[in-house]
C-alpha cells in the first residue's frame, strides 16, 4: 500500500511538472524576451569597409525600424548601408532618419532586412530594473562585418536610477570603442540598453536604458505624423517610375557608392544604373509586382547605360513565388544570356509570381563587379 501511495504521488508530482514546464514554454512563446536582440551593422555606402556603428532592429506594425545612435545616421550620411546578423545576413538600407534627442534616431528600414525585422516592439521587454538588480554583469552584443555575432563581458558601474548606465569591461585587454556605438548591453540573454558613447580616455561607454529608449520611440511612432519627409522615406525603397510595375525589395552585394543602388534597376529613366562589388556570388535581386499576384512570362535585362560592358550579367537563373509572407521560390529559367542592343530578355513559361528573384552568377568578362541598367518584368497580355 505505502508503494501505491508513493507512485501515486510521484505520479502527481510528474504531471505538476509537465503542467508548469508547459506554462513556461507557453509564456516564453509569448513573450520571447530572451530572442529580441536583433541587430545590424551599420555601414556608409561612400566607404563599406568602414564600421560605423550599429542598429537595433524591430517592428512597428508593417513597419521595420532601425534604432541607431544619431551621431552614427550622421556618420553613414543621407542613407545607411545595414547589414544583418545571421549565417547568411541579409542587407537593408535606412535613411530620411528622424532624431528623438539624447543621440538617438528612428529610420525606416527598406530592402531585404524587412523579412527579418526581430521582434514588435510592443513585445519587448521593459523590465530594466530587475535585471540590473540581478546581474552586475552583463555583455555588449554587435554583430560582426561577416553576420557573426560578437559580445565584450562589461560591469554596470553607476546607474542613475532614470535614463542612462555606465559600463566598463570586466577585463583590462578589452576595450570598448567607437564603432561598438548602437551596441546592445545585454543582462543574460535580454537586453536592457544601446551604448551611445564611449570615452576614450577611461574605456567607460555610456548607456541608455531599454525602456527609456522604447518609451522615445513610442511616442515618436504615436504621433500621427511621419517620422521623415514622404520624399526621404520614399528613397529608402525604391525611386519607382509610374510603369515600373516592380518595386526592387532585396539585395545581396552592396553597390559601388549611393548613387548606384539596387533601387535604380526600376527607377525612372534618368537614374544612374546599378552597379555593385561582389564578395560571393551568386549576386541575387528581388522584386516584389505592385499589382499583386500576376501572369508573368518573363524578365528584361536593360544594359544600356552600363560603360563597361564586361561587367553585364552572363549567367542567370530566374526564381518566382506565388506568395506574399514566408515566399516559396521555384526556378522557372537559368543559363547563358546575351545581350544584343544592350539589351536581354529571358522568357519562361506564362506563371503567377508576386516576386521575382533574379541571380547572377557570372558577369561577361568574369570579374568582380556587376551592373545592369534597368530590371522589367514581362507581364502576359
Amino acid at each position: 500500500m505505502a508503494a501505491r501511495h508513493a507512485l501515486v504521488h510521484e505520479g502527481t508530482n510528474i504531471m505538476k511538472a509537465h503542467r508548469i514546464g508547459t506554462a513556461v514554454l507557453a509564456a516564453c512563446l509569448a513573450f520571447p524576451h530572451a530572442a529580441v536582440a536583433h541587430q545590424a551593422l551599420v555601414r556608409s555606402y561612400d566607404d563599406p569597409a568602414l564600421e560605423i556603428g550599429q542598429a537595433y532592429l524591430a517592428h512597428f506594425g508593417d513597419r521595420c525600424l532601425a534604432i541607431l545612435p544619431m551621431h552614427v545616421a550622421d556618420e553613414a550620411g543621407d542613407m545607411a548601408a545595414l547589414l544583418g546578423e545571421g549565417r547568411t545576413p541579409l542587407l537593408g538600407e535606412a535613411a530620411g532618419y528622424t532624431d528623438l534627442g539624447d543621440d538617438i534616431a528612428i529610420a525606416d528600414v527598406a530592402g531585404g532586412l524587412r523579412q527579418d525585422c526581430g521582434y514588435s516592439i510592443v513585445a519587448i521587454s521593459r523590465a530594466v530594473n530587475t535585471h540590473i538588480r540581478a546581474n552586475a554583469i552583463a555583455g555588449i552584443r554587435s554583430v560582426n562585418a561577416d553576420g557573426s555575432i560578437a559580445q565584450l563581458s562589461v560591469a554596470i558601474i553607476d546607474d542613475d536610477g532614470g535614463e542612462f548606465l555606465r559600463v566598463q569591461p570586466t577585463h583590462a585587454t578589452n576595450q570598448l570603442v567607437k564603432g561598438q556605438s548602437g551596441s546592445l548591453l545585454l543582462a543574460g540573454d535580454t537586453p536592457i540598453g544601446m551604448l551611445l558613447s564611449v570615452d576614450s580616455r577611461f574605456g567607460v561607454g555610456k548607456v541608455i536604458r531599454l525602456d527609456r529608449l522604447l518609451e522615445k520611440v513610442e511616442r515618436r511612432l504615436g504621433n500621427s505624423a511621419p517620422l521623415a519627409p514622404a520624399a526621404a522615406m520614399r528613397g529608402a525603397t525604391a525611386p519607382v517610375a509610374a510603369d515600373a510595375g516592380a518595386a526592387i525589395t532585396g539585395w545581396s552585394a552592396l553597390p559601388i557608392d549611393a548613387t548606384h543602388r539596387a533601387a535604380n534597376l526600376v527607377a525612372s529613366d534618368d537614374a544612374p544604373p546599378w552597379i555593385a562589388d561582389v564578395d560571393a556570388w551568386p549576386v541575387e535581386i528581388e522584386l516584389e509586382l505592385l499589382g499583386g499576384r500576376t501572369t508573368i512570362t518573363g524578365i528584361e535585362l536593360d544594359g544600356r547605360g552600363i560603360e563597361d560592358p564586361g561587367v553585364l550579367p552572363a549567367v542567370v537563373e530566374i526564381m518566382i513565388s506565388a506568395t506574399g509572407e514566408g515566399r516559396r521560390w521555384r526556378s522557372v529559367a537559368g543559363g547563358p544570356i546575351a545581350f544584343e542592343d544592350g539589351v536581354a530578355r529571358v522568357s519562361i513559361a506564362p506563371s503567377w509570381a508576386r516576386h521575382v528573384r533574379l541571380a547572377i552568377s557570372a558577369p561577361a568578362d568574369g570579374g568582380r563587379r556587376v551592373g545592369l541598367g534597368r530590371l522589367r518584368v514581362i507581364e502576359s497580355r
